[in-house]
């Protein structure tokens, strides 16, 4: 059976992960393709939005990409650790510290890195190899993702060239692409929940309430699909919005898929009983992988901040 690292590689190689930019006219399209690699496998899918992401944030600094590299994107700020940076000379920056959450160690070629600098936030694109990252030992204990490469790394005295700046301090965070952006993670929640909603169909039973169970499923996939292609046709209308416009519409949009989501994994377990948990061992990764992807979603941390 192919490894996760094989089938990237051949995703990577086949142009799979060349997806539309956010705000070029088909974002919804982008969005949908993100689902499909949910549907396909999250772990997959995880690996994949995060270097697409990678290269839409490239693209919108006019910066070059790597040339046949797996990008990874490692910007959580979760404590104890946290990343410096310090400007050695005009050609130079020092990378110091652990960062946290670093999906993709030993599979991604390259990530993008945040870094905190007394003048604001600065990110790097950086080669992951041995001269720059050292992979801490593994603390991850759940079974759903532990193909992903999730551990935290460190940075000692890393060296990279001011060329692989991108941007200026803090457009990280500023720039309009960081909003549409957000929308990429739920997409793929999204094609998660579309997965446990097939097999659930596949399976069929055919008593009355498995079948409400199912139909209830099978609306909630079509409001999916829905809320996946309004955003990006809202996006494309205004790619360049930087205003609380693309803020409350990246947090409703990752709301109203995370409650969906969490609908879908309620009513999965009504609607086939322990079968599939139990036998089906595609549909207990996902299901397991759903659970715990979705919990990206900041929830109330997020939803008392969309009031104007």
């Amino acid at each position: 059976m192919p490894t996760l690292k094989s089938r990237l590689a051949e995703l990577l190689c086949n142009g799979e992960f060349d997806l539309p930019m956010p705000g070029a006219g088909a974002t919804a399209s982008r969005h949908h393709a993100l689902a499909q690699f949910g549907a396909t496998d999250l772990s997959l899918a995880r690996l994949a939005e995060a270097h697409t992401d990678a290269i839409a944030i490239l693209s919108e600094a006019g910066k070059t990409v790597r040339p046949e590299t797996l990008y990874g994107v490692w910007a959580s700020d979760a404590a104890p650790s946290r990343v410096t940076c310090e400007r050695l000379s005009d050609d130079e920056w020092r990378i110091d510290g652990i960062k946290q959450f670093c999906t993709g160690t030993g599979l991604v070629g390259a990530a993008l890195v945040t870094a905190h600098h007394a003048d604001g936030v600065q990110l790097f694109d950086v080669p992951v190899d041995e001269n720059t990252v050292i992979a801490q030992p593994s603390q991850w204990k759940n079974p759903a993702f532990a193909d992903t490469g999730t551990t935290a790394v460190q940075f000692q005295c890393a060296v990279v060239q001011a060329r692989f700046r991108i941007g200026e301090t803090g457009w990280y965070l500023s720039r309009p692409g960081f909003w549409h952006g957000s929308i990429g993670p739920a997409a793929c929640w999204a094609g998660g929940a579309r997965s446990l909603i097939e097999a659930t169909t596949r399976l069929a039973r055919r008593d009355a309430h498995s079948r409400a169970q199912l139909g209830a499923l099978q609306a909630t996939a079509w409001g999916l699909n829905a809320i996946l292609e309004h955003a990006g046709r809202e996006i494309d209308a205004d790619p360049r919005d930087t205003t609380a416009t693309a803020r409350t519409r990246g947090l409703k949009v990752r709301h109203l898929v995370e409650r969906a989501c969490t609908e879908v994994l309620d009513r999965f377990g009504r609607a086939t009983g322990p079968q599939l948990l139990a036998y089906d061992s595609t549909v207990v990764r996902q299901h397991a992988a759903l659970t715990l992807y979705i919990r990206q979603c900041h929830a109330e941390r997020d939803l008392e901040t969309i009031p104007e």
